[in-house]
């Protein structure tokens, strides 16, 4: 199929580079002409009327719709037989090298690959498909693009085809960020222009409304049937594959964690599907067939990996029956039954647990996918080595580096998308695809993953021909804003600068962490020097000359407007970052009560400039936020903001009152009995006792666990709390509750008592703070601390517990919650942390692991 532009006009010489993004693989430029479009354009081609859409969406984007009406377009449907001796000739004389013979044998190019020609008067595309036409169609968008006046392209001949037949990404929708289908359609249409033909939603199992599962991603913007089946339309109309990532095994915790579905999994709370429960399959089985309403594709991914909780209760005799390997082996050929007897062709599947048992690749069937997925730079993968030798077809899965992160991180993710894909290419892969993931709530702007998903269609297409990074991003400008402006290239160039030199003297993925600490966190030596602030004055000068650049080329008339603004914020957010910093260096030193005037009027008006700043850095990023996802999950994120300004409000008081400096911590000991049975799933009962005098006004409890605590208060059943290291958002939105306790509660002698499971093979931690407010006015505190008493069963006697001390001792910082608004404590992400780490960490290691941890916290290594 071909189609044929006509009516151009031969011009004097060009002088402008082609920037073409994927560089083609074959591309040779005639002559020193060009050719410019005439405002009578006549189209011949032989696609077929249901086709004829590329052709209307090529003129839109060329002419810009509100030009169109210039231009009288007169489209010829024709279907006089190809001349394919011609084709031939064209491609024997210009590339003579290329074995033509070699060339029709290749699927690549029969399936997806394109001849683009340009003669005196007219420019030809021919291919053997609507998807090669499409891409045709896209790199003569980007010939006039190249050109200044975007009417002309210069004189060329392309012979274009993916060396990958599979280019790909997978967008994390999971983590609290629901994009709109608005902003997933307009993320297809743009990836698809550079030739991406894949794109995965992830997980899917909890963002879609299943009919007889209503609790599932309710209140997360999970997306109906209608939604999916119309984007899913939507993008196959731009040769794109829309395609579900649906966890079978582990990653489950986001549903788990409700109690209807306990019997599905290992324990409350865990992240695996209870494997030994036939009762899963069922479950699978009805929510794979119900995804196959909308998803038509031939590929489905099953994911299952970093099962991590497989084999660890429910599921423990029937691993020791089979083997652990076996079971899998089992689990995964079951799901690939399912798989296929709803129509799916291809099935793919995460590599991280499957490699490391032979009689899972012995006993997996040959026709699955293996998809190995490695976020760090490594020159050599052993483990594609032995995919390889068992036969199976294998993609490879790089990452756009943005998890947890401000801005995802430019230089590593170039390093990492084209060294993994290189190496995959080598070892013969069908594709790549590259990752974005949301971890702890997807607090990025997403509309900045786009640079990286371009970058990654690039090398997926075009890996042979040496990529000059300069050249792709001279190249992205051109294409993606429409404009060779190099004010963009100066804030990538900064952005990059910061992230590549830590110029804010910590990792990227810690970002987060440190923006949202307490910024009075700690008043000692140790925590001022481990302020590091150093060359913040340079950097805040760099910080506002990206802020200059993006209000200039907000003036200009270029592409993708919208993606100035978030650029900006970027700015915005780490000046803040980097002036809290200074703020909180100087104010170690500081004492309200002893301050003179002259000290505490300028402290005052510093915090008071931070606080206006933060609140309108909440405010833009709300904005930001709605522009292109749903409202679901901004809450719990702007909490964070809210909690940050309740910071800054409470030491204005203290200024203003000259009241000594307060830990901002509560007081409440992290507490466990001892580190005996570690590595093993167990349970311990703390119990405490006290007295109240007086009638009681309110009563509240704030309980942290490790991993499952029943909260029982004199012999009444109070709730439950599930505290886990997770990135998924339940498990992060809960992993801290509250409960009133008034009802339980009487004058005279109470008891709390605590039943802790620990999942994690770690400590079995705990940590309460509580309240109970007396009518009298009088407040009773209740505070985890060595004066607890724990047992592992009821039947023994009662001892003393350990404590590691208060935070932000081994579960980070975790403020004074706001009882009255039923709001918990603001805490760090990796609160859960530490526990995980002891129950993954081998026994003799145990030691070094909290000794780590001390020095850590001794040397205020982190906020």
């Amino acid at each position: 199929m071909y189609v044929i532009l006509r009516n151009f006009t031969k011009k004097d010489i060009s002088e402008n580079e082609d920037y073409l993004i994927p560089k083609p693989i074959h591309f040779k430029k005639k002559n020193s002409h060009r050719l410019e479009i005439s405002e009578k354009i006549e189209v011949k081609t032989n696609l077929s009327e249901d086709l004829l859409y590329l052709i209307d969406d090529f003129f839109e984007v060329l002419f810009q719709s509100e030009f169109q009406d210039r231009f009288d377009i007169k489209i010829i449907n024709d279907s006089e037989p190809l001349n394919f001796d011609h084709i031939h000739s064209l491609i024997k004389n210009n590339f003579p090298k290329l074995n033509y013979n070699d060339l029709l044998l290749s699927n690549n190019w029969m399936e997806q690959g394109y001849l683009l020609n340009c003669d005196d008067s007219q420019v030809y595309i021919y291919s053997e498909t609507p998807q090669g036409l499409f891409y045709g169609l896209q790199t003569l968008l980007q010939l006039f693009n190249s050109n200044d006046m975007k009417s002309s392209v210069n004189s060329v001949i392309i012979l274009d085809y993916p060396l990958l037949k599979i280019r790909g990404i997978s967008d994390d929708i999971s983590r609290g960020q629901a994009p709109k289908i608005s902003n997933l359609k307009k993320f297809i249409k743009i990836l698809s222009h550079y030739k991406i033909n894949q794109y995965y939603l992830v997980y899917i199992q909890d963002m879609y409304q299943f009919r007889n599962h209503p609790n599932i991603g309710k209140d997360r913007g999970a997306y109906s049937k209608e939604e999916v089946e119309d984007l899913f339309n939507y993008a196959k109309k731009y040769f794109v594959d829309l395609i579900p990532i649906f966890q079978t095994t582990g990653h489950w915790d986001n549903i788990l964690h409700q109690k209807e579905y306990w019997e599905y999994g290992e324990f409350p709370g865990s992240n695996s599907l209870n494997i030994a429960n036939p009762k899963i399959y069922d479950l699978l089985d009805e929510m794979i067939g119900e995804l196959r309403e909308s998803f038509k594709s031939d590929y489905f991914h099953i994911a299952a990996d970093e099962s991590w909780d497989v084999g660890k209760l429910a599921s423990k005799e029937y691993i020791k029956q089979y083997g652990i390997g076996q079971a899998y082996l089992n689990h995964y050929k079951k799901i690939y039954d399912i798989a296929k007897s709803h129509g799916y062709k291809k099935i793919l599947i995460y590599h991280d647990i499957l490699y490391k048992y032979d009689e899972v690749l012995k006993g997996l069937p040959k026709d699955m996918i293996i998809m190995y997925w490695e976020y760090n730079p490594k020159k050599k993968h052993p483990v594609v080595d032995k995919i390889k030798e068992f036969n199976f077809d294998f993609v490879v899965s790089p990452s756009i580096m943005d998890f947890n992160r401000l801005f995802p991180s430019i230089s590593k993710a170039e390093k990492n998308i084209l060294d993994l894909t290189h190496y995959g290419y080598q070892k013969g892969c069908v594709g790549e695809i590259t990752s974005s993931w949301g971890d702890y709530n997807n607090k990025e702007i997403r509309e900045n993953r786009i640079y990286g998903f371009i970058f990654s269609g690039v090398v997926g297409w075009s890996l042979l021909k040496s990529l000059d990074i300069m050249y792709f991003w001279q190249s992205l400008l051109i294409q993606f804003f429409g404009t060779c402006n190099m004010k963009y290239l100066k804030i990538f160039s900064i952005i990059r600068s910061i992230q590549d030199k830590k110029s804010l003297h910590f990792r990227d993925s810690s970002y987060y962490n440190h923006f949202f600490s307490h910024p009075y966190n700690k008043k000692r030596s140790s925590y001022r020097k481990s302020l590091k602030i150093t060359n913040f004055h340079k950097l805040l000068l760099d910080l506002d000359k990206i802020l200059m650049f993006c209000e200039e080329l907000w003036e200009k008339e270029i592409k993708h407007k919208e993606n100035i603004r978030n650029l900006a914020f970027i700015a915005k957010h780490i000046k803040f970052l980097c002036n809290k910093r200074i703020n909180s260096k100087r104010m170690v030193s500081f004492f309200p009560e002893r301050a003179n005037l002259k000290f505490i009027n300028m402290y005052i008006e510093e915090i008071e400039s931070l606080k206006t700043n933060l609140k309108e850095l909440l405010k833009e990023y709300e904005l930001l936020w709605n522009n292109c996802a749903q409202h679901y999950g901004f809450d719990l994120i702007k909490q964070k903001y809210l909690w940050l300004c309740k910071f800054y409000d409470d030491m204005l008081l203290k200024i203003e009152k000259k009241l000594p400096w307060k830990n901002p911590n509560i007081p409440s000991e992290t507490i466990y009995l001892d580190a005996k049975k570690r590595h093993t799933i167990y349970c311990t009962y703390y119990s405490k006792d006290f007295f109240i005098k007086d009638d009681i006004e309110n009563a509240n409890l704030q309980v942290v666990a490790g991993s499952f605590a029943k909260i029982y208060v004199n012999n009444s059943y109070a709730g439950y709390v599930i505290t886990r290291n997770s990135l998924n958002y339940i498990m992060n939105e809960n992993n801290i509750k509250i409960f009133n306790i008034k009802k339980y509660l009487h004058t005279g002698e109470n008891n709390i008592l605590i039943e802790n499971s620990d999942f994690e093979g770690g400590l079995c931690l705990l940590n309460i703070y509580g309240e109970i407010n007396l009518v009298s006015g009088k407040k009773c505190v209740i505070i985890t601390d060595k004066s607890w008493k724990g047992t592992r069963s009821m039947e023994f006697a009662w001892k003393g517990v350990k404590s590691l001390g208060k935070p932000p001792k081994f579960i980070g910082g975790i403020g004074y919650p706001d009882f009255t608004k039923g709001i918990p404590s603001s805490k760090s992400d990796y609160i859960a942390q530490y526990n995980y780490l002891v129950g993954k960490i081998s026994k003799k290691f145990y030691i070094l692991l909290k000794l780590a941890f001390k020095l850590i916290h001794r040397y205020d290594l982190l906020e």
